[in-house]
């Protein structure tokens, strides 16, 4: 084999010393190499007699050298081809490895060195190492349990015992420096026999037969450990479950992303990153996106921001973080809009990264952010970008602003509270131009969702739409070819419609839309899309609006004979369609009523309006007219009573 697995020394003797040159042994005890130099596969048959002797020293020779050939990759074809000695080392490993820390440490380390060969793992299979060293984990997460629980009793026993015998302070350090000690060799120990199953769980389905033996369980009470190779080799185990949803909510119940969380904030780079990866997979589900909330971990999160190498995937946490409402105003207190703000402008390339894109877009969308991304000329900065590159996420974000500012203004009780008079009267133009130039569906969509959350306080000083649609006189043509059957997607054809009501709040813009087939088509439009409630719903709101302005009233009235298709929407099976329709046909009934009489129009609606009150009484007669005996037939005595009494 070309490749070769090579192991740290674990400081234990490895191989009995001649005394004829001590000076010349210890300098060799300290190269690697010369140890396993020492080694030979020929004395293989009087490494492998050592391990059936009866005491320990000895096994821990053999093993020993067994290990330092199996650290040379040269040897390892061989080793795992000798069918006895695998044999021989799985089955003491099988039932010695309660007795000694370093013998099964060794063993361990031999199977790790053959586990990182991927071709190997059948025959590491084929003698149970995984189940075996399975049970030595779950032997030794017992042992450290059983051992903290005697401490502790321990510790009781001799407080109270402290004022018969001074000495007892001294008792416990010792007895806690011998714990110290022990629990650093187990956690050499759980660390290769956690590399060992990492290894062989390259394997899907040796995997599977891992988490049914609950290997998620050990690794969580790993996560409780302080040896740093330990901790990143567990998260790292843990991560690779957690792409599966049964171990995902195994982890949860276990508590394992409050654990994981604790790593994040460390000050070690490599074992934070292993960490947010695993709160990335662990975070697509609600329940974890609630424990980093609650555990505080959206301020640390933003302070990575500001280190490159943790970036990409803090993006990615927080993007799946800003998807909740409620944790949407949370950002507002740190550092995150200005940091977002500053990677979106100078981003370096023409598209925004998704990440960063997709969480500034999540983050506009709260009242409070969207405010803080548009101070300090930081609305100008996104629309100057969007305005070179054509970027639909950037555009996105700026729609989401407008829809602050249009908002805004909806709650304010005066025209004259409003505090950003003139925020997008520079840019209404050139967003104008932008639309009619590209070619790009969704960016179009965005850009007329964004002119249409603009109001007269948002124009330039002195200017109106009138003014701007009469001198940049492409702008209604271009909406009419918007609006030919068939050219736009459904969602195009409703921001056209928005951007149309927009434009009816100015009365002298309704002969300019008069002039054009838009009524027109709006008309065709509410025809064929009576079953998509929210285009019906904003066309009757715009109709409301043109039914304020003479010029659009007789256009929709008259025009385009229009009463009865809001007629038959007067009884749609959706509640606001019904509400906005009655609306629309208060004001026709108004506009109708000439000196105290009702005209053809408000006789029309009063007519419909009285089927659709009695529908269910008509429905009743019509029902009876068709079977004059449905309701009589079970009783010919009221059927007779009812005849004598219509004669009377």
């Amino acid at each position: 084999m070309s490749s070769s697995a090579k192991v740290k020394s674990s400081g234990v003797r490895r191989s009995s010393r001649p005394d004829a040159d001590r000076s010349d042994d210890q300098r060799k005890e300290k190269d690697p190499l010369a140890l396993r130099q020492l080694s030979t596969p020929d004395d293989l048959d009087t490494y492998m007699e050592k391990l059936y002797e009866e005491d320990m020293e000895s096994k821990l020779d053999g093993i020993t050298q067994i290990l330092n050939l199996s650290e040379y990759g040269a040897n390892i074809e061989m080793l795992v081809q000798n069918e006895a000695l695998m044999c021989l080392l799985s089955r003491v490993l099988n039932d010695e490895y309660k007795k000694n820390y370093d013998f099964t440490l060794h063993m361990m380390r031999i199977f790790w060195c053959y586990s990182n060969f991927l071709q190997l793992h059948p025959i590491l299979s084929n003698y149970r190492i995984g189940a075996i060293t399975l049970k030595i984990v779950d032997f030794e997460v017992k042992r450290h349990q059983l051992r903290i629980e005697e401490e502790k009793l321990l510790q009781e026993s001799l407080v109270k015992a402290s004022h018969e015998h001074p000495d007892v302070l001294a008792k416990l350090k010792s007895e806690a420096k011998k714990n110290k000690k022990r629990s650093k060799k187990q956690d050499q120990l759980l660390f290769v026999c956690l590399s060992v199953l990492f290894n062989l769980s390259e394997d899907i389905h040796t995997e599977r037969k891992m988490v049914k033996k609950k290997i998620v369980h050990f690794l969580a009470k790993m996560l409780d450990r302080v040896t740093p190779d330990l901790v990143i080799l567990t998260l790292g185990f843990l991560k690779k479950l957690s792409v599966f949803e049964e171990n995902k909510d195994t982890m949860i119940e276990l508590q394992v992303p409050e654990k994981v969380i604790r790593y994040v904030k460390c000050n070690h780079d490599k074992t934070a990153q292993i960490a947010l990866k695993l709160l990335f997979n662990l975070s697509w589900d609600a329940r974890v996106r609630d424990a980093m909330v609650k555990n505080s971990l959206v301020p640390k999160l933003v302070e990575l921001l500001k280190k490159p190498p943790f970036r990409a995937l803090t993006l990615r946490i927080l993007y799946h973080l800003s998807m909740d409402d409620r944790c949407k105003s949370m950002f507002t207190y740190t550092e995150a809009i200005p940091i977002v703000m500053q990677l979106v402008i100078n981003f370096p390339q023409n598209m925004v990264a998704k990440e960063l894109m997709a969480l500034g877009v999540n983050l506009s969308v709260n009242g409070r952010n969207a405010e803080m991304m548009a101070q300090n000329k930081g609305l100008d900065a996104l629309v100057q970008r969007v305005l070179r590159t054509r970027d639909v996420l950037l555009m996105k974000c700026i729609r989401n602003i407008s829809h602050w500012s249009f908002s805004l203004q909806e709650d304010l009780a005066s025209e004259k509270m409003y505090k950003h008079k003139g925020l997008w009267a520079a840019y209404v133009v050139p967003l104008l131009e932008l639309a009619q130039s590209s070619d790009n569906h969704d960016l179009v969509v965005e850009i007329l969702g964004t002119l249409g959350n603009l109001t007269p306080q948002d124009l330039p000083p002195k200017s109106s739409w009138d003014k701007i649609l009469a001198q940049y006189y492409t702008v209604i043509p271009f909406l009419n070819k918007l609006l030919v059957p068939g050219f736009s997607q459904d969602d195009m054809v409703l921001q056209v419609i928005m951007f149309v009501s927009a434009l009816m709040l100015e009365p002298k813009c309704a002969p300019l839309i008069t002039s054009s087939r838009v009524v027109r088509s709006f008309h065709t439009i509410f025809q064929d899309k009576q079953s998509d409630h929210e285009i019906t719903l904003q066309l009757l709101f715009c109709f409301y609006r043109m039914l304020r302005h003479p010029e659009t009233l007789d256009e929709v009235l008259y025009g385009t004979n229009m009463l009865p298709d809001l007629l038959l929407a007067a009884d749609s099976t959706n509640v606001e369609v019904r509400r906005m329709c009655d609306s629309v046909l208060d004001v026709i009934l108004d506009h109708d009523i000439h000196e105290g009489e009702v005209g053809e129009f408000g006789r029309q609606i009063r007519r419909r309006r009285f089927e659709i009150h009695n529908a269910e009484y008509w429905n009743l007669m019509r029902h009876r007219d068709a079977s004059p005996t449905a309701f009589h037939d079970d009783d010919p005595d009221e059927r007779d009573h009812e005849y004598s009494h219509s004669r009377k």
